[in-house]
């Protein structure tokens, strides 16, 4: 024990260190403490007290040491701003000595790792100011290579923030000098369109365009851009205008060939302009006058090469001989090719039609002759065949006048290409999941990674992302059960529970910092971490519910997922929130469990169960469906009606809801109720065949016998060992004195089932007796007569 004497000495000691952190003089501060420590040393003999108030005294010298890191840091922080970056690094190298002095390793590491990261932030913006100021000198180019090096250095070290306001700072600053160089270049342009020398113009103005092109996406970009289109579309129109008239004259003086050539080069040059509204304009104005002149000249060019391609299609079977298609094909898009370059008018379109249908008919008479062929293969499970020739057809689908994004016949191939590879990798996937059901985890593994790698090989859809997730999940699978079965589990949980303490330790030091943005940004970047961490867990602690439920362990099993619940609420992060489907399959095992108490007559249990199933999910109808159920084996069908009418508001065309409150109307005496619903049932589940034998059921208590025996006709053809609807059916046409009927079915009852026999045997044997004296007293009457 500590003497007070002692005692008071010590607190003496520690208020006046206390006194000098608070008014910032932290080396007076420290000193302070390391006296109490030689204090401490050389009054506290019990080495368990020494122990303990030695390492509170250095972390208290630890917590001086990093607030004198926040100040040394805003006094860093200050000469940045005033672009002193010489005294700013100093400062920084002052900090980290203080750091090096740190006991306390993780905060010792969180300090260096935080200053080195504001001395490489403040390396980018010394180099982002040294670039700013080559460009004062008008050294563009050098500056703009300076800054573009600044970039790279930012962007490695922004690396998880790519739109951080640096990244953007220099962009935009490179932005500006490129700007500048294209303000000198467009002056240059304007001087040599003003001397008439249209052509050095357009090339001095192309020139610009390039530089554009190299800005980095900005609102100064599209501004500079729409600004250099317009003056080289100016150019291109006064161009274009003196051939338009020179056209007309020609076209007038009856010289019909010199005018299409001028006409021609007109549209060459409109077509070379940006895409505008002037653009527009001047085609427009150029189709209007060259039509009647250039398109009967280009439909004489058009006729022979398309006749050509005809002769080719006409040719028997001609859809077997890939070069006689690839020639047509070739014949058809030359004469395309021409008719492009027709003036718009009604003629253009008309024969643009004729060639583009052409070539898509050519294409699909192809595409359907290897589809045959493909299927054919298919049925054979000869993929790799059928693949073949399948990508052979896609190839000739993608020449179809028709865009690729709304190409059905391209578009149906390659989905057929898809589920050619989705077949194979199912083989793959069936010999995975053995494995896995054997506890072969590494084979299991190992298979699943080979048919990843197979989904490489198909298109990009929505059905592969759906496969690959799909493998993915396996993978994952296979890798947590191993883990649960080697033990490793709550050695792994408890590797996350060390890393959540040292994160909630860097919280708090991260809670000091004096600068406001970099104390949010590290708080954010430390919560993301923990966010991490437990999603982690989470996937750990659903996958040890599974299988404990798996193993009917149940209450271990939701144990689990209340604790994977309960992190999960901690999650502030939308990556990692519900990222998991934890109530999923929480709920899936409760009615698991519902279903093996209801087995054991445990109805209030089950009940239980899926009342737990249903706050977590309140329309989860298996829920609403097993209550109805153990309530009708407790006899309170009015209370079962109850629940199956709630499964049937959530899905109206649930059939099991449907038939099963149909017994329960029966039980309640109520058969026109009951029939309504095995009606339903069937409705939407037409095999339903217990519902049919329900109904039949219902039906033969109202004395329908008919529809009776009509509904245990459809049970049985459902199901042909249905014994009791045999046994059923046979006792209706016993109700309606139709012996023969009656013996047959129940005959067929009795096959299917021997057992049913010991109960109706007498009720047989009377009926054929029956029969029998029947046609003895007839064949007595027929003797006599």
């Amino acid at each position: 024990m500590v003497k007070k004497s002692d005692l008071k000495k010590l607190n003496s000691i520690m208020q006046e260190g206390n006194e000098f952190k608070n008014l910032k003089e932290y080396n007076k501060a420290v000193e302070k403490y390391l006296e109490a420590l030689s204090f401490i040393e050389e009054s506290v003999k019990e080495p368990e007290e020494r122990v303990e108030e030695t390492t509170n005294i250095k972390s208290q010298i630890d917590q001086i040491y990093s607030v004198k890191i926040i100040d040394i840091i805003e006094t860093a922080s200050s000469f940045v701003d005033n672009a002193d970056f010489n005294s700013a690094f100093s400062t920084f190298d002052e900090a980290v000595r203080i750091a090096d002095k740190i006991v306390d390793k993780d905060m010792k590491d969180y300090e260096v790792k935080q200053i080195n990261y504001l001395i490489n932030k403040t390396k980018i913006e010394e180099s982002l100011s040294q670039g700013l100021a080559v460009k004062e000198k008008k050294e563009f180019d050098k500056a703009i290579s300076m800054l573009r090096d600044t970039l790279n250095g930012a962007k490695e070290f922004y690396m998880e923030d790519l739109e951080d306001k640096m990244i953007k700072k220099i962009e935009n600053s490179i932005n500006e000098i490129y700007s500048l160089k294209v303000s000198i270049l467009i002056e240059k342009g304007s001087a040599l369109r003003e001397s008439e020398n249209l052509d050095g113009a357009l090339e001095t103005y192309n020139n610009a365009m390039k530089l554009i092109h190299n800005y980095f996406e900005s609102d100064l970009k599209e501004t500079d851009k729409k600004n250099l289109e317009n003056l080289t579309n100016h150019i291109y129109s006064n161009k274009i205008k003196p051939l338009i008239n020179k056209g007309q004259e020609l076209f007038e003086g009856n010289n019909f060939s010199e005018a299409a050539n001028i006409f021609e080069e007109a549209l060459k040059i409109a077509k070379k302009m940006y895409e505008t509204e002037e653009k527009k304009s001047e085609i427009k104005n150029i189709n209007s006058v060259a039509s009647g002149v250039l398109n009967p000249i280009y439909l004489e060019k058009i006729h022979p090469i398309m006749n050509k391609g005809k002769e080719l299609i006409i040719k028997e079977n001609y859809e077997e001989n890939i070069s006689i298609i690839n020639e047509a094909l070739d014949l058809f898009d030359k004469a395309l090719e021409v008719a492009n370059t027709m003036a718009d008018s009604t003629g253009k379109n008309e024969k643009l039609n004729e060639i583009t249908n052409l070539i898509n008919k050519t294409c699909k008479t192809r595409i359907d002759y290897i589809k045959e062929k493909s299927i054919h293969r298919i049925g054979q499970g000869d993929y790799e065949k059928a693949i073949n020739d399948l990508y052979a057809a896609i190839s000739v689908a993608k020449r179809m006048s028709i865009a690729e994004e709304i190409n059905e016949d391209l578009e149906y191939l390659k989905n057929t290409v898809n589920k050619v590879y989705l077949a194979q990798i199912e083989e793959v996937v069936k010999n995975g999941e053995v494995k896995l059901k054997n506890k072969e985890y590494d084979e299991a593994i190992k298979i699943f990674n080979n048919a990843l790698e197979m989904t490489n090989k198909m298109y990009l859809t929505h059905e592969m992302e759906e496969e690959i997730n799909r493998i993915k999940g396996l993978v994952y699978q296979a890798e947590l059960k191993d883990l649960v079965d080697r033990g490793d589990l709550s050695e792994e949980l408890h590797k996350y529970e060390k890393e959540l303490e040292k994160l909630n330790k860097k919280m708090e030091y991260a809670k000091s910092i004096g600068d406001p943005d970099r104390r949010f940004q590290e708080m954010e970047q430390i919560k993301k971490t923990i966010d991490k961490v437990f999603h982690s867990q989470i996937k750990l602690l659903v996958e040890q519910g599974v299988q404990l439920a798996d193993s009917k362990k149940f209450d271990d099993s939701f144990k689990n997922f209340e604790a994977a619940i309960t992190i999960n609420e901690s999650i502030k992060s939308p990556e990692f929130k519900n990222l998991i489907a934890i109530k999923y399959e929480y709920k899936l095992k409760l009615i698991a469990k519902a279903q093996l108490e209801i087995e054991k007559l445990n109805y209030d249990v089950a009940i239980e169960d899926c009342n737990k199933a249903i706050e977590l999910d309140s329309s989860f109808i298996d829920a609403y469906f097993y209550i109805g159920i153990a309530n009708n084996k407790k006899q309170e069908y009015g209370t079962a009606i109850t629940y199956f009418k709630k499964s049937i508001d959530l899905s109206p065309k649930y059939a099991k809801s449907w038939n099963h409150m149909g017994f329960s109307h029966e039980k309640l005496g109520q058969l026109d109720k009951a029939i309504d619903s095995y009606k339903k049932a069937v409705g939407f589940e037409p095999k339903y065949a217990l519902a049919y034998y329900n109904l039949g059921n219902a039906y033969k208590q109202e004395k329908q016998l008919d529809n009776a025996i009509e509904s245990y006709e459809n049970a049985t053809e459902i199901d042909s060992n249905y014994a009791h609807a045999w046994l059923f059916m046979g006792y209706a046409y016993l109700e309606k004195n139709e012996y023969y009927s009656a013996i047959q079915n129940l005959d067929k009852a009795i096959n299917i089932n021997p057992d049913l026999g010991k109960e109706i045997k007498s009720v047989i044997d009377g009926i054929k007796n029956s029969v029998e004296n029947l046609n003895k007293s007839l064949l007595e009457k027929f003797n006599i007569k």
